[in-house]
């Protein structure tokens, strides 16, 4: 049989399923259907409250608008590493959610954008670069209100709309695979091992200490991407792990935000002219932003610390209370 039906509906999606946290003792650990249910869960209703700041106008929701956009990618990761288990509608897989995803990143790129812009970095530079850096901002500021109406606009279209039915239908009426009925500990480093090794096989593993080309850059934006990726997927199920592959995690996102940053300047570098006096700053910015990289070449391209964060994945058991906690 190709699917299992869940067992029982869910009663309410805003009784049992409304907990931040759910407790569960490590001698009993839930099958991955329950994992499933519960971590959709959680991120459904952090989309949702955010999606109504926007749509109400609340004072912080340009935010709410980047954090529908990281629920978005949560959900999204979660339904790779669970699509072999589940049976999910079209707009729930992740060939639709990134999609999604993409239409809602242009208002944050431009955030992110105003944001360098706005450091304190910039104070100090000579006069005729701070009347050219006054003009950029106006510029994104200028797109940056385009883009937030359209965010607005793709919350009220049908492709939304058909998202968040299809997500509150499975959450209320669950469809597994056999695969989902197979327990979390000797599931998880099963499902991990294949995005791990995505991970490590990525081409900017290879960039020097500072790309050379265009296409470097590119693969380093897309090492970026897919080290976002694994968080999230490692985040899901860091509560069954100890406190070395949680500290894995904070490692991944460090090693993000550094590549972000220099994603960030690049992209900011290309909204002014070849000529422009602020061009060798951004330069500069871009190989501070990489004074790391080299260090982490050398951890992460090393076939020992490979074999060990390989080994790691199999170590599913207790954490320092004798319980597992399922968090969002």
């Amino acid at each position: 049989m190709d699917i299992i039906a869940a067992e029982s509906k869910t009663e309410s999606l805003g009784k049992t399923e409304s907990s931040e946290s759910l407790l569960l003792s490590s001698s009993s650990l839930p099958p991955l259907a329950a994992l499933a249910h519960q971590l959709l869960s959680q991120q459904w209703q952090r989309l949702q409250k955010h999606v109504g700041r926007v749509l109400k106008h609340h004072p912080e929701a340009a935010e709410s608008l980047h954090q529908i956009r990281v629920s978005l990618r949560r959900i999204g990761t979660w339904a790779e590493v669970f699509q072999g288990s589940l049976r999910l509608p079209k707009p729930l897989r992740p060939k639709r959610l990134r999609k999604l995803i993409k239409t809602l990143g242009q208002q944050r790129d431009l955030d992110v954008l105003l944001e360098i812009l706005r450091e304190p970095c910039w104070q100090g530079i000579p006069a005729d670069q701070q009347a050219e850096l006054e003009k950029l901002k106006e510029k994104l500021q200028r797109r940056q209100a385009q883009a937030e109406k359209h965010s607005r606009r793709i919350l009220a279209e049908e492709d939304f709309r058909k998202f968040q039915a299809a997500c509150e239908e499975w959450l209320v009426s669950p469809r597994y695979r056999p695969a989902a009925q197979l327990p979390v500990q000797e599931s998880l480093p099963h499902l991990l091992a294949p995005l791990v090794a995505a991970w490590f096989l990525q081409p900017g593993w290879r960039i020097p200490a500072f790309p050379e080309t265009e296409a470097q850059a590119e693969q380093l934006h897309d090492l970026r991407k897919a080290t976002k990726r694994l968080r999230y997927q490692l985040e899901f199920f860091a509560p069954f792990y100890g406190e070395t592959l949680q500290s894995w995690v904070k490692a991944l996102k460090r090693l993000q935000e550094q590549l972000g940053r220099f994603n960030d300047l690049q992209v900011l570098q290309a909204q002014l002219p070849a000529d422009s006096s602020l061009q060798n700053w951004l330069q500069e910015q871009q190989k501070l932003a990489l004074q790391d990289w080299p260090t982490q070449q050398q951890r992460y391209c090393n076939p020992a610390e490979q074999q060990r964060l390989y080994q790691l994945l199999f170590l599913v058991g207790e954490n320092s209370n004798g319980e597992v906690q399922v968090v969002g």
